[in-house]
């Protein structure tokens, strides 16, 4: 789903990352940075306060990093919008 005026709606550390409930589609660094497993891709590096676009459809690690993404139920939407 893409992002609406650039607004995600959800935000959570990358290592609590619940694919099942949300769909993510940006990687934030965080004020350290990190190192994951992304879409079965070893050793990927995000760097501090930097930030990728990018469909995830699995991933593992990424301790310090933030997942950004949207609620998968669109029908209930996100408690956090509006």
């Amino acid at each position: 789903m893409a992002k609406i005026n650039d607004i995600h709606s959800i935000v959570v550390k990358a290592e609590n990352a619940n694919l099942t409930a949300h769909t993510y589609t940006e990687i934030y660094g965080g004020s350290s940075g990190c190192t994951m497993m992304l879409n079965g891709v070893t050793g990927i590096n995000i760097g501090s306060s930097s930030s990728i676009s990018v469909w995830i459809r699995s991933i593992s690690g990424g301790t310090g990093c933030l997942v950004m993404g949207e609620n998968k139920d669109v029908g209930q939407g996100s408690v956090l919008l509006g």
